[in-house]
């Protein structure tokens, strides 16, 4: 199973030139493949639409001629089909310039407009149209729109909330493809086709919603080509990655084998944080789990699989917590322990201190906040879980502030800190140490739900404990915690989702990826080129 580059548009822009120089596959080749991939996709994703008529809104760019060559192969096939250039003739690259002029000989409509009033003017069909093609920008769009351009945008919207099905081309006008950010207005998208590998744009929000169904097409650039170009590209988490950290297990295999990890979580009102995070662990596969306790939180056993060690109050610290990693092969610390003196100064001297490999997450992340760089130099490998807020102040930031530029923000705190950055969100990111970085789209905004990061960090923790290196721990683990919430929110729809049925269906997500049934991220056009 092969794993996804996510590109930027620069890096796209680069294989495009690779694969032209060392194949000698001409732009206007690449053009062709990509304007059939998308009429095969019109043909089966909108076929009643299809055939109430075909607009092609156009821009002056090369993602422009993919447009045109559209509307010249929807013609051919016998459809109804118009150009809308949104700017001049011109103004189009050389080979939209090419793909115009053989439209024109082939008598197809084509009109142009390059100011808000002509737009608005050739707009005004576009709504009793049955397909609205956007060819307006691609991966190209660096700047927020304007005049022309944003009225185009905002007509597409129009004929869509009239009931036009919406076909975007590589990417919906208005989507920035390195960051998902909007240049201002952006289509909505009914399906979005792109082509060799997806951008990072697809799969980052707000962009990712923008995009509907994501078609990616092979229209001839061989991965093997151009892979080692964008060696620094990201990727996107998939079943690969949970399959690979739990391989078949030996039929000789005890709970020994699978390691024991220590849980330290849960304070006075807080203890179903550690209750979660304990389930989770056990879920992942992990041998034995024992969780540590203050002597004054008085509580029953909270897991009946689990191991409980009460310690007098007066040695809850570091040391007493060093002491039982000593029998212990990893850490998962923070859900639910609360924010005293003493526990802040724990866990940081745990973050220095401690050589198993280990997890921190919520009190555990806001203890770390204005650590001394002695205590960020970890003994062993550490995976931090922040959700946007706790990574605000890891980052001494506002969110606002921090939200447009979050993959250079979490690379900086993922090499301040020598850790695995788990970026919890819409789209986690997983950044290691060394600034790669993954994106996870498994997860519903049913996950929204108190503990449901207690229950990822006890699934990270687990896979740690089990010996697997921390980023594909943490690729792993948010992949697998994402499912799971997906397959509890198909079981009981989103709405009435609470934490503990993502834990409960952590089986239910396993066995997805171990048969085989994982619904794709996106749709390969026509067959998978990563082979």
């Amino acid at each position: 199973m092969a794993e996804t580059l996510l590109l930027t548009g620069e890096q796209m822009s680069e294989v495009d030139s690779r694969t032209m120089d060392l194949l000698g596959l001409s732009s206007m080749t690449l053009m062709e493949s990509a304007a059939w991939a998308c009429v095969e996709a019109l043909m089966q994703g909108a076929p009643q639409e299809i055939s109430a008529g075909v607009v092609c809104v156009c821009g002056t760019g090369n993602n422009g001629g993919d447009g045109i060559a559209i509307a010249r192969r929807l013609h051919g096939l016998g459809y109804s089909v118009e150009v809308a250039l949104v700017g001049r003739q011109d103004q189009l690259s050389p080979e939209a310039g090419v793909q115009w002029a053989i439209a024109d000989r082939l008598g197809l409509a084509m009109r142009e407009a390059d100011s808000v009033e002509g737009v608005s003017f050739l707009s005004r069909g576009w709504a009793r149209r049955g397909v609205v093609v956007d060819a307006l920008f691609g991966t190209g769009l660096a700047r927020p729109l304007q005049g022309a351009a944003r009225s185009a945008v905002e007509a597409i919207s129009e004929a869509r909330n009239a009931g036009a099905y919406i076909l975007s081309v590589d990417l919906p006008s208005g989507v920035d493809a390195g960051t998902g950010l909007l240049h201002g207005d952006a289509v909505q998208a009914d399906r979005t086709v792109t082509f060799a590998t997806p951008k990072l744009g697809h799969f980052l929000q707000p962009g990712r919603s923008q995009c509907g169904e994501l078609v990616c097409a092979d229209i001839g650039i061989p991965h093997r080509h151009w892979v080692d170009v964008v060696a620094d590209a990201a990727r996107l988490a998939g079943p690969e990655d949970l399959l690979e950290a739990l391989p078949p297990a030996s039929a000789q295999a005890h709970k020994g084998t699978f390691g024991h990890l220590l849980v330290v979580a849960g304070s006075r009102g807080k203890t179903g944080a550690a209750r979660l995070c304990v389930d989770a662990a056990l879920r992942s596969g992990v041998g034995l789990v024992t969780l540590a306790l203050p002597e004054s939180l008085d509580v029953p056993d909270l897991v009946p699989e689990a191991m409980v060690v009460r310690i007098p109050d007066v040695s809850w610290g570091a040391e007493s917590i060093l002491g039982l990693l000593e029998e212990r092969d990893g850490l998962a610390i923070g859900p639910g322990l609360g924010t005293t003196p003493e526990t802040i100064f724990m866990a940081r001297q745990l973050y220095a201190e401690a050589d198993v490999p280990a997890v921190f997450d919520a009190d555990a992340i806001n203890a770390l906040v204005a650590a001394t760089p002695d205590q960020l130099r970890p003994a062993g490998a550490r995976v931090l879980t922040p959700h946007p807020g706790e990574f605000a102040r890891l980052s001494s930031a506002a969110w606002r502030d921090i939200e447009p530029r979050k993959i250079a923000a979490a690379q900086d705190v993922a090499r301040a800190h020598s850790a695995t950055l788990v970026l919890k969100g819409a789209s986690t990111l997983v950044v290691e140490p060394s600034g790669s970085f993954t994106v996870n789209a498994t997860g519903n905004p049913g996950m929204g739900t108190a503990g449901s990061g207690d229950v990822l960090t006890g699934v990270v923790g687990g896979l740690l404990t089990r010996g697997v290196e921390a980023s594909l721990a943490a690729r792993a683990a948010a992949y697998w915690h994402g499912l799971a919430g997906d397959a509890a929110a198909s079981s009981l729809g989103q709405p009435s989702l609470v934490s503990g049925d993502i834990v409960d269906h952590l089986g239910v997500a396993w066995k997805l990826v171990v048969e085989d049934e994982v619904a794709p991220a996106m749709l390969r056009a026509p067959e998978d080129f990563l082979r």
